[in-house]
């Protein structure tokens, strides 16, 4: 058990304590918010990605404009604002986090995850796309790494540690896109 002086409102400290409290914020928008499932009701539409072509529910990815399964769908906030570190926080966080149907878009899981990458790390879609592609390039063998990098025509004698080969595959994937 910890001591009075080393814990914060029972957590183990006042990040823990936060993260707590934004999950559940999160998590009741997730589930409950009736705007949010309003948004969903309104967006969603037949497409025909069951087994042989059969009609389910789903939606059109508002930033590819790919047709994807409702499962594989998720509710962005245009605006978003999500910062949740102090206490005082909690009202602005809630305000952005509860908000008008004109501030959602629906988007498939991977464009929400990189537009939310891009917006943390203020980098264009482009360049946080390529981001996530090195990081997922970096955690393959360093033998496997290097044979990628043969054949894209990037390897040289100057790549000599991971961080050079991330940065390599990052510079590949930025001219692919």
């Amino acid at each position: 058990m910890t001591n009075e002086n080393n814990s914060y409102r029972g957590f183990k400290s006042k990040s823990a304590f936060m993260s707590f409290i934004r999950s559940g914020l999160r998590r009741m928008w997730g589930r409950q918010y009736l705007p949010k499932r309003e948004f969903i009701a309104q967006n969603r539409r037949r497409v025909a990605l069951g087994r042989n072509g059969a009609l389910i529910w789903g939606g059109v990815c508002e930033h590819c404009q790919g047709e994807y399964k409702a499962t594989e769908m998720e509710v962005d906030h245009i605006k978003s604002n999500h910062k949740l570190t102090e206490i005082e926080d909690i009202s602005s966080y809630c305000d952005s986090l509860f908000c008008p149907l004109d501030n959602m878009r629906y988007l498939c899981k991977p464009c929400h995850k990189i537009i939310t990458y891009a917006d943390r790390h203020n980098l264009t879609f482009k360049e946080a796309r390529a981001e996530k592609q090195a990081i997922a390039f970096s955690k393959l063998p360093p033998k496997k790494q290097n044979a990628m990098l043969e054949v894209w025509g990037e390897m040289d004698d100057n790549i000599t540690n991971a961080k050079k080969r991330r940065a390599a595959a990052r510079t590949h994937y930025l001219k692919q896109i």
